[in-house]
């Protein structure tokens, strides 16, 4: 699909000729992102129990807005129409015109005045103001307009749809120099647009809603960086055949725990249980065992001596080794803390992971911050591992300041994944899986709720679990950042907050996975 692609401005034009050489017409194009739009406004608004009103600019964007009214109005839909100055479409406003629609223009008296008034009355208002050529802020009288249109949305909860992005931030790098639309919804057109998932204009997109328009696959196929949707995500859900059992679906061992952080080894583990894997067995200090146990009984348990001396680190580190054949993924580092002892045990049991039954492992937490402190570490544990950095953890395995890191997350990911021939999955707002291929995908959530203790756990259970089934790192990576927004944004639907705590995701896993996957019928997991 193109739709999940992200390209810079000039890939999207190179994009676009080189369909028209294939065959496929700069109007044909257009008449298609306009049904899209239209279908969107539909599905989205079924019943108008206002008129829809359209910002109308000048450019292809415009142009493409007015095809999508003029589709509307023949549905039935009432159509008002405002027109910022130099839109040069007349065949289409004399349609629109001749169907009934109520036709604007900015300089006409009150303009500004009437035009409040229709965002006020609105179902739904559709930005086309500008495009993806718009370079600065936006200038007057357009500033003009979008300031009206967001005070009085605002004021009156009236939902903006912007077409291909929102008016007045910039498609390539993010950056919002003036006035920009505050969109609830954003059609992307063919491609995204690499600046509408970075911030600040991140904040202005609403929910993303990549459309198809007709580019040949040829046009787009080189293009490396994808959005990750759900369509793309599901397939990757491990399936659950009706006769299965426990042994079917894996066992993960969870490598955590200490003193500071009991319970982000219980996260990790539950989180991998409830993705669907086997068995969870979690190799903790001893006197963890029992606490655990009443939080996760499911779970068997590798009893640890967890001292803080090299003997007991290495005699630690022995028995997870000896555990690992019998298990199917490894994560390690949830809550381990940075003690001596827990930095030998980790480097002991992945560069004896790697010369033994090599399984594949997600690597957290403490463990990255004591794969930090080490040279050439990604020697030590061999490639095609899964990486969950934090920026703060990030930057203590490359050196890079975080601000550098949030500068340019991408490339920051996607260059440490190459050279360290890892999966690399940089957490945050809109975080970023980075495999040694050079592929790049980026989340479509930016969630603040996430942003508290133990969702990182979480996460890393998810991944593991996904692996202890079969799934391919990069592929358990995708899918488990994907289930674990999706999952947050469910558990703030149904309890109507902002705000929640990491355990609050695990008992939402299995039924968004259902939703997920449920065109798939009684196999599906």
């Amino acid at each position: 699909m193109s739709a999940n692609r992200i390209v810079t401005v000039q890939e999207m034009r190179e994009i676009e000729a080189a369909s028209v050489r294939l065959g496929v017409s700069l109007d044909d194009l257009q008449r298609n992102a306009a049904a899209a739009v239209a279908r969107e406004v539909v599905r989205l608004f079924s019943v108008p129990s206002g008129p829809a009103v359209f910002l109308v600019g000048p450019g292809n964007n415009g142009r493409d807005t007015l095809i999508a009214a003029r589709i509307l109005l023949g549905e039935g839909w009432p159509i008002r129409v405002y027109l910022a100055p130099k839109v040069d479409s007349e065949d289409l406003l004399h349609g629109l015109q001749g169907g009934g629609a109520a036709i604007l223009a900015h300089g006409q008296d009150g303009d500004i005045d009437v035009l409040k008034q229709w965002v006020s009355g609105a179902r739904v208002v559709v930005d086309g103001l500008l495009g993806i050529g718009i370079r600065g802020p936006a200038r007057e009288p357009i500033a003009r307009i979008i300031a009206a249109a967001n005070e009085v949305a605002a004021a009156r909860r009236v939902a903006v749809v912007s077409v291909d992005l929102p008016s007045g931030i910039d498609a390539d790098t993010g950056d919002v120099p003036g006035e920009a639309i505050r969109a609830r919804y954003t059609v992307s057109l063919g491609c995204v647009k690499a600046g509408l998932l970075r911030f600040p204009a991140a904040e202005y997109v609403g929910t993303l809603l990549p459309v198809e328009i007709g580019l040949p696959p040829a046009t787009y196929q080189s293009v490396q960086l994808e959005l990750l949707e759900a369509d793309g995500v599901v397939d990757l859900i491990p399936r659950r055949p009706l006769g299965a059992h426990k042994g079917s679906f894996g066992r993960v061992l969870v490598v955590g725990g200490s003193r500071r952080f009991v319970g982000a080894p219980f996260l990790a583990g539950a989180a991998a249980a409830r993705v669907g894997c086997g068995l969870v067995t979690l190799a903790v200090p001893e006197w963890q065992r029992a606490p655990l146990a009443a939080l996760l009984p499911e779970a068997t348990f590798l009893p640890l001596l967890g001292a803080d001396d090299e003997e007991s680190a290495d005699a630690d580190a022995q028995s997870i080794l000896e555990e690992l054949p019998d298990c199917d993924a490894l994560a390690i580092g949830p809550g381990l803390g940075q003690t001596p002892a827990s930095s030998r045990l980790v480097l002991a049991v992945l560069e004896g992971n790697r010369g033994g039954p090599r399984l594949p492992a997600v690597i957290d937490a403490d463990a990255l911050n004591v794969l930090a402190r080490e040279k050439e570490w990604w020697v030590t544990i061999g490639p095609g591992q899964v990486l969950t950095p934090h920026p703060g953890e990030m930057s203590r395995l490359t050196g890079l300041g975080m601000e550098e890191i949030e500068r340019d997350r991408w490339r920051v990911a996607s260059s440490a994944a190459i050279r360290w021939e890892q999966v690399v999955v940089l957490k945050g707002a809109l975080t970023v899986i980075a495999e040694p291929g050079g592929r790049i995908w980026v989340s479509p959530f930016a969630n603040p709720a996430l942003a508290t203790g133990g969702t990182g756990d979480v996460l890393s259970g998810m991944i593991a679990g996904m692996l202890s089934q079969g799934a391919q790192p990069a592929d358990a990576a995708r899918a488990g950042v994907y289930l674990h927004g999706s999952v947050a944004e469910m558990v703030l639907e149904d309890h109507g907050v902002d705000r929640l705590l990491a355990g609050d995701l695990l008992p939402m896993i299995p039924g968004t996975i259902r939703r997920m996957t449920g065109q798939r019928g009684a196999t599906a997991g």
